[in-house]
């Protein structure tokens, strides 16, 4: 007699079973390829860190225009990982990697120079954020020198997210990105060491700790 409930029972397992096949064909057909972090994601993942550190700008910003005081050795050790990680390593990548490529080919031509337009701003407004922070300044200019920054940043990292990198992986064959991932990655071990990222990451997360944002539940809305 047909057992439906037994004949069911057999699909996770043939359904496993097709998986790993399926994986282990897969993965003897990469062998060569590199099977680190993709480009596209290195540089996403960029912007996880980089939008932690637009949070801390954000509140920052808005306790100084408030007049109340905020360690500005916490400002300034956020400006460090601006400079040290976004502008010495993730965007001299982005500009040598990507945008490059997409100039010579014509793809998103007119938004590939504004973001480059973009990338010298926010050079420029790190370096007054820092002055200021370690001269202990803390007035309306500090304050809107943090707001220009997160704005700008914040529609600077939608667009490459939604717009660009996209884009750019269209244009790219898979052989070329997996090549571009590899060197990503030796670049960032030259550039910032061995655990570069995660020495950042942890900077971020001593400075959010110390503001009292660390974590999902300080963002929860008490409804």
């Amino acid at each position: 007699m047909f057992d439906r409930r037994k004949f069911l029972s057999y699909f996770p397992k043939a359904a496993a079973l097709g998986v790993l096949a399926a994986a282990a064909q897969t993965s003897s057909a990469r062998a060569d390829e590199y099977q680190g972090v993709g480009a596209i994601e290195n540089l996403m993942r960029g912007h996880g860190l980089l939008l932690r550190s637009l949070i801390i700008y954000d509140v920052a910003g808005k306790r100084i225009a408030k007049g109340h005081a905020t360690d500005p050795a916490l400002i300034a050790k956020t400006a460090d990982v601006f400079h040290n990680y976004l502008q010495t390593f993730h965007e001299s990548m982005e500009e040598k990697y990507i945008f490059a490529p997409m100039e010579q080919k014509n793809v998103c031509f007119r938004s590939v120079q504004e973001l480059k337009i973009q990338h010298g701003t926010g050079y420029e407004l790190t370096q007054r954020i820092t002055k200021m922070a370690q001269s202990g300044k803390q007035g309306s200019d500090l304050a809107g020198y943090l707001s220009d920054f997160v704005t700008m940043y914040r529609y600077h990292m939608a667009w490459e997210d939604t717009i660009v990198f996209p884009a750019f992986d269209a244009m790219e064959e898979n052989k070329n990105l997996s090549e571009l991932a590899a060197t990503f990655e030796q670049d960032e071990k030259r550039i910032l060491g061995h655990d570069g990222f995660g020495t950042f990451l942890n900077n971020i997360a001593d400075v959010e700790k110390e503001l009292g944002i660390y974590g999902l539940s300080t963002s929860t809305p008490k409804l």
